[in-house]
C-alpha cells in the first residue's frame, strides 16, 4: 500500500466536516460535477533518505501534496477547513510546509495545494 493510499483511507474515516471524499493521486472528473463538499487528492511528492554521520540510510523523509478542490459556489469556510486538515496531519506527525495559496482551476473552482512532510 502506498503512502498516499494510507493517508486517503485515514482522511476518509476521520469524519472531517466539509470533506466529501479523498482520493489517491487524482480526483475523478465525474466526482467534480456533482459534489457539494470539498474533495481532496493526495499525491506522493518525494521520498528522500536521511543521512546520519555514518551515511547509514535508516529513515526516509516523505513529502506529500494535498490538493483541496472546493465546489463551485462553495459555502465552505476555506480557512477553517484547511486548519482542520492541517490539524489532522499534525496529529499524525506530519509537518506542514509552505504553500502557494489559492488559485482558480480551468472550471472556475477554487483550489489549494498543501504540502506536508514526515520522517518514517
Amino acid at each position: 500500500m502506498t503512502v498516499a493510499k494510507r493517508v486517503v483511507d485515514e482522511l476518509n474515516s476521520a469524519g472531517i466536516d466539509g470533506l466529501g471524499k479523498a482520493y489517491s493521486f487524482l480526483i475523478p472528473a465525474s466526482s467534480l460535477t456533482s459534489e457539494t463538499k470539498a474533495l481532496i487528492a493526495v499525491s506522493e511528492v518525494m521520498q528522500l533518505p536521511t543521512e546520519h554521520g555514518s551515511n547509514t540510510y535508516n529513515q526516509l523523509e516523505t513529502r506529500i501534496q494535498v490538493k483541496i478542490c472546493y465546489p463551485k459556489n462553495s459555502q465552505i469556510d476555506a480557512d477553517a477547513f484547511e486548519k482542520s486538515i492541517a490539524s489532522f496531519f499534525m496529529q499524525k506527525n506530519w509537518l506542514r510546509q509552505p504553500d502557494n495559496g489559492h488559485y482558480i482551476d480551468e472550471q472556475s473552482r477554487i483550489e489549494i495545494d498543501l504540502f506536508f512532510k514526515r520522517r518514517n
